[in-house]
């Protein structure tokens, strides 16, 4: 896309990117050097924050530093106000190399490449015009976006909504729905690619939706959440069989166990550890190991983490009372269900639903 035809509030730089901008002019080390990457990689990331913290004071006394927060792991909150599913946000150019992780799915539109890439561990993609990452939860990376012309848009997602609506467009490419049952339930290693050039549909869809996230139209919270689930409903229909893994994901070992997770995912209301072994030919003691050894957890502890996923969602999105809530994730009775969700979040599952609603009349 020419860059002439993109919206002036995408190309024009603000405030935090001219700062940034400045500040590799007078720090050009940090334009190539990799922060985060080391087994000290949390220590250089605060480092360099305080530096330009200090820097940033000093040019702007009356206006808050604006990367507090722990970057190095980011927490869903860090992005998505308390009362909201997605959010979506422009990516800083100008950002130093600093290597991190997050707690949310992350996936990134690239508007007008201007030579950025995206950098993992273990090796640096060129970034094209209409690519599509999409990034699991502890998938360690960041973006070299250091020109005018680099524009690149984030949807952030929480994980509950991810798992609870986005992963069921995933459901007949085993690949795609591996690498997330994986990412959620497992441990991490990559992400997808798509290269979506010629889809102006898809480079619409991002503008419609990057335009909604800084309205404060009515309900704009819920078109936002339907904006992001018709991309990526355009992007599974378009593109879904054109999936790029940048690193080495699936062996025949991890195929083994995601067959697991996925069927647990989607029977979790009735699934046990027999039913499980029985459906895969396997005894219990084989479903025990496979799991242990590929996810760190045992089947009792999967289930759960599969049902409060789904039971954050139905309480953040849905009047449910928390006794349907149990009968849906497969449990013998609320008060039963009341416990687990105690034990986990450490609050009861209506006193958990209460808070989010003040936080959205505080809000409104």
């Amino acid at each position: 896309m020419n860059v002439r035809n993109i919206p002036d509030n995408l190309t024009e730089l603000n405030i935090y990117e001219r700062f940034l901008k400045q500040f590799l002019e007078k720090y050009p080390e940090y334009q190539t050097k990799r922060i985060g990457i080391s087994e000290a990689g949390e220590y250089e990331d605060h480092r360099l924050i305080r530096v330009m913290r200090k820097k940033w004071d000093e040019e702007h006394p009356d206006i808050p530093f604006f990367l507090e927060g722990n970057l190095y792991n980011m927490t869903e909150n860090f992005f998505i106000p308390p009362e909201e599913n997605v959010c979506v946000i422009r990516n800083l150019r100008y950002m130093p190399l600093l290597f991190h992780f997050h707690q949310f799915i992350e996936a990134n539109y690239v508007v007008h490449s201007g030579g950025s890439s995206l950098i993992s561990a273990d090796r640096t993609l060129p970034l094209e015009d209409g690519d599509v990452i999409l990034s699991p939860p502890g998938f360690s990376h960041c973006f070299h976006a250091m020109t005018d012309d680099s524009i690149i848009i984030d949807f952030i997602i929480r994980v509950t909504t991810f798992d609870t609506v986005f992963f069921n467009l995933l459901s007949g490419n085993n690949y795609l729905s591996a690498l997330f049952s994986n990412a959620l339930y497992g441990s991490s290693r990559g992400c997808i690619l798509w290269h979506c050039r010629e889809d102006s549909l898809l480079l619409d869809m991002v503008i419609t939706a990057y335009r909604e996230s800084r309205s404060s139209a009515k309900y704009h919270e819920k078109m936002l959440e339907l904006l992001v689930m018709q991309f990526f409903v355009l992007l599974m229909r378009n593109h879904e069989q054109s999936a790029v893994f940048p690193t080495p994901y699936l062996s025949n070992s991890d195929e083994q166990v995601q067959a697991l997770l996925n069927y647990m995912y989607t029977h979790c209301q009735t699934v046990t550890l027999s039913s499980l072994a029985m459906q895969f030919n396997y005894s219990d003691r084989q479903v025990i190991r496979i799991l242990k050894k590929y996810t760190g957890k045992t089947f009792s502890q999967i289930l759960t983490d599969i049902r409060m996923n789904k039971a954050l969602q139905l309480l953040r999105n849905s009047s449910l009372p928390s006794a349907r809530i149990a009968v849906l994730l497969g449990y013998s009775s609320k008060d039963y269900f009341r416990k687990v969700f105690q034990n986990t979040f450490s609050s009861d599952p209506e006193v958990f639903r209460k808070q989010l609603e003040e936080k959205k009349e505080n809000t409104r």
